[in-house]
């Protein structure tokens, strides 16, 4: 079974080890679409194996950039299923990732909508295995990261995804339209989004991270108010008293 990541990715060298030694567990191809990275992104990713790829976004953190993205970086292939994820979304399996996704193949799914979680350590991992392996609680975000970002390019012909791909409208081959939003069912047997953002390492370090992400702010982003405004540190503060109070194992 062939499996092709697409993942967007900007200045995430912290991170991005524990993200391609995730997806090099399952995936085939990894293609990482990197917005000009300064920092050493774009070697360690080419270290693990993934195709790299220029994506010009002018340093800035453009929502509609995306969105196109997501919709088109994956249109021409022969994968069984494919994943467009950011950088700090992983998905997980936690029955497996063949025998989950043989189950979704056997039972004709076309887009998987995943259980998400806001995943929390207050120490930032140091471990050379999985980062799941020493970061094991979280809080259900389904609000947020209940994402439908695996599909079978076999049973759809546009992914459809709309701003963050928090919702999407896939086309089907057959030409009809789906809505995957909040009421569409999630996935079973399970399959989790664990999102390393919010809720991994000291504060002012998530704080500085967010404070990076509001500067780079795209005009379009603005003008909607896609993203977020509030100083980092707030932010952080009142992302992590979200994620505490439903703090509880996630990874078994």
């Amino acid at each position: 079974m062939k499996v092709e990541l697409h993942l967007l990715a900007y200045n995430e060298a912290e991170l991005i080890a524990f993200t391609m030694r995730h997806y090099r567990t399952f995936c085939t191809d990894i293609v990482v679409h990197d917005g000009g990275s300064t920092d050493g992104t774009q070697d360690i990713c080419r270290r693990y194996g993934a195709e790299v790829l220029h994506w010009e976004t002018k340093g800035q953190l453009n929502d509609e950039l995306a969105m196109k993205l997501k919709n088109e970086c994956w249109l021409g292939t022969d994968a069984d299923w494919v994943i467009c994820a950011d950088a700090d979304e992983f998905i997980y399996f936690p029955q497996g990732a063949k025998a989950t996704l043989q189950i979704y193949s056997r039972l004709g799914a076309g887009v998987i909508k995943a259980h998400g979680y806001d995943m929390f350590s207050e120490h930032y991992p140091s471990t050379p295995g999985q980062i799941y392996d020493e970061v094991k609680m979280g809080t259900l975000s389904d609000k947020w990261y209940s994402k439908p970002i695996l599909f079978s390019p076999k049973k759809i012909a546009e992914s459809g995804f709309g701003i963050g791909a928090h919702e999407s409208e896939p086309v089907l081959m057959n030409g009809s339209r789906l809505h995957v939003g909040p009421n569409w069912p999630k996935a079973n047997p399970p399959t989790y989004l664990l999102h390393f953002h919010h809720g991994i390492g000291p504060i002012d370090r998530i704080a500085r991270r967010l404070d990076e992400k509001r500067e780079r702010l795209a005009s379009v982003n603005k003008q909607h108010g896609w993203g977020n405004f509030a100083a980092g540190r707030k932010h952080a503060a009142e992302k992590q008293e979200f994620i505490k109070a439903g703090l509880h194992q996630v990874i078994l």
